[in-house]
């Protein structure tokens, strides 16, 4: 079986030695290509394509022609000069509101939900007792529709609901709704994202750390490490590919952070976040119901103007100089 072997691997280097080097790189070149034929179709039909619109529009106005009588659209830095104008002052339309709050949802989501994402998986893939009760648990906020537990949610904190008994029955205090004025509605829509938010990531990192190699715990636990100690030194260095990963894209899509605003505030309070701010302006709801596509696309442009050069050098810092 050795020579047969031995004599197949002959023969395969013999076949690879007579292809030239050109046509050995043109063969890998083509090999790489065909796997990423479908990611290029992909980003040009559903985002170059869709969003060729939006990147023009972000460049006009609706002005009125004199000679026509009519609204026509014209090209125009107007949209980023009221962007600018929205910054630095307060006023209805501010746009720093957002952007705090879009902020605060990001560092909220990647310095508190996944940091009890990974200690939730570390402790599902010790297998302690009911472990698999548990991860169907965390995981069931992922199957069930965000709208019904947002509906769920409301109702346990409105009148009747568990706090309001605690309030009334037992501290014997007046119960005013969280969702009611700021900063209230917006930490208790943090609050929901937090406790909701931890079953997204579990397949993921916890398929990560059941493909690490359990002779490593093994070691680990000969040379006396403690809980701790195994999941800073052996488990996060080893799922460290995931996380990058995971952080990366979290970079390039952080001026997009949001929470379920729609469903809980519409806005209200000073909960609304920049994606929410642009789905007013693209609808109309909100923001003085005034609808205005022409600044919602140069919001939209700025975001990506901001998080692409962002997340190359997230990118450039995590992987190093080779990657």
């Amino acid at each position: 079986m050795k020579t047969i072997e031995r004599t197949a691997h002959q023969e395969y280097d013999i076949a690879l030695q007579k292809i030239s080097p050109n046509k050995q790189k043109k063969t890998a070149r083509f090999f790489v290509f065909s796997f990423l034929v479908l990611p290029i179709i992909n980003f040009i039909i559903f985002y170059l394509y869709v969003n060729i619109d939006s990147f023009i529009m972000a460049f006009q106005t609706k002005a009125f022609n004199p000679v026509t009588y009519e609204l026509e659209e014209v090209f125009t830095l107007d949209n980023f000069k009221q962007i600018k104008t929205m910054l630095s002052t307060q006023t209805s339309t501010n746009l720093l509101i957002p952007l705090r709050n879009t902020i605060i949802f990001y560092l909220v989501g990647n310095l508190v939900t996944l940091p009890l994402t990974i200690l939730t998986c570390y402790f599902l893939t010790k297998k302690i007792r009911g472990y698999k009760f548990f991860r169907a648990i965390f995981y069931l906020p992922c199957i069930i529709s965000s709208t019904a537990l947002v509906v769920l949610f409301k109702f346990s904190l409105g009148d009747g609901g568990f706090l309001d008994i605690l309030y009334r029955e037992v501290l014997h205090k007046t119960y005013v709704h969280p969702l009611v004025g700021a900063p209230n509605a917006l930490i208790t829509i943090l609050i929901y994202s937090v406790l909701f938010g931890i079953g997204g990531n579990i397949i993921i990192i916890g398929g990560a750390m059941n493909s690490i190699d359990p002779q490593l715990f093994e070691s680990g636990e000969i040379d006396g490490c403690n809980w701790f100690q195994e999941l800073i030194y052996i488990i996060l260095p080893c799922i460290w590919p995931t996380l990058s990963t995971m952080l990366i894209l979290s970079v390039a899509s952080f001026l997009g952070s949001t929470g379920p605003i729609l469903p809980f505030t519409k806005g209200a309070y000073e909960t609304s976040t920049l994606a929410y701010y642009i789905f007013a302006l693209v609808a109309g709801i909100g923001v003085g119901a005034k609808q205005d596509l022409y600044l919602a696309s140069a919001i939209g442009l700025i975001m990506t103007a901001v998080s692409f050069p962002l997340a190359l050098v997230v990118k450039r810092i995590v992987y190093g100089r080779n990657e």
